[in-house]
């Protein structure tokens, strides 16, 4: 992907059961895993996000697999080769596991998937994924993963507060836009140019500097607004109090009455 950046995660890095680090960025656990690497070891690495999502990461001779947790029925394992049906042992958290060969990926395509786990962006643009994982304990170590349950939504027009959240992240996204701005080689029209923490949008129409952008919320809502350039700055200077969007929000919560909204669309699940 051209264009934005998205600032990274810390999270908790394990090395088998062993906490090495609570907070380590992309780098940090870069270093832990190439120490391991480097002391012959072949224990496997455990990344714990924020959002409690985990991912397994095994070395084997010059390949990497990787193993995705999103809840304790939703996991995926790294696809390579299709060509082999062959195993490989492995030391999984607690103990052995057998892994098939074509789930051992490319180290320089697994390393990109790693950081872009660590930046909330997808996976699957560096390696592909199938359903499963080679080692089960991921879903209840170092906790047991809850199921999230299905949550109904809808999309309703809203005015909403501009969070302080919302305005620090535009402030990084006015900044970076300005670093481009002269730059032939980044693109940033297109609606995902630019990640940045819980942003992601880009310029849809350069003519009139106009802008499309979601807000990702933690409690799982997202603000979608259509905005030119200078309502970008005046929500980063704080000129901007309260902002127009198209809300995704659960189905059956019950909306301020001074928030101006009219149901578009049709409902989904998520």
């Amino acid at each position: 992907m051209n264009g934005g950046v998205r600032h990274e995660r810390p999270m908790r890095v394990y090395r088998c059961k062993t906490l090495l680090d609570d907070e380590a960025d992309y780098s940090a656990f870069a270093r832990l895993f190439a120490g391991s690497i480097r002391d012959g070891s072949s224990d496997s690495f455990l990344l714990v996000r924020g959002d409690d999502q985990r991912l397994l990461v095994v070395a084997s001779d010059s390949d990497i697999l990787l193993s995705f947790a999103r809840g304790p029925n939703d996991c995926m394992v790294s696809y390579g080769s299709s060509y082999s049906d062959g195993t490989r042992t492995f030391f999984g958290l607690s103990r052995e596991r057998v892994a098939k060969d074509s789930s051992f990926v490319d180290a320089a395509f697994a390393f990109l998937a790693i950081k872009a786990f660590f930046e909330t962006k997808p996976m699957s643009e560096h390696v592909d994924f199938r359903n499963g994982t080679p080692d089960d304990e991921i879903v209840v170590f170092p906790t047991s993963m809850i199921a999230r349950p299905r949550v109904k939504r809808t999309l309703v027009e809203m005015r909403v507060n501009v969070t302080e959240e919302l305005r620090n992240d535009m402030k990084q996204v006015c900044e970076y836009i300005d670093e481009v701005a002269d730059d032939p080689d980044e693109n940033i029209d297109f609606d995902d140019a630019i990640q940045i923490a819980s942003l992601c949008g880009g310029r849809i129409n350069r003519k009139q500097d106009l802008y499309l952008f979601s807000y990702y919320l933690d409690n799982g809502d997202v603000w979608q607004f259509r905005v030119q350039r200078t309502i970008l700055e005046a929500i980063a200077d704080g000129r901007l109090q309260t902002l127009n969007v198209l809300a995704s929000i659960p189905k059956n919560r019950d909306e301020p009455s001074d928030a101006p909204k009219s149901p578009v669309g049709r409902d989904f699940e998520s």
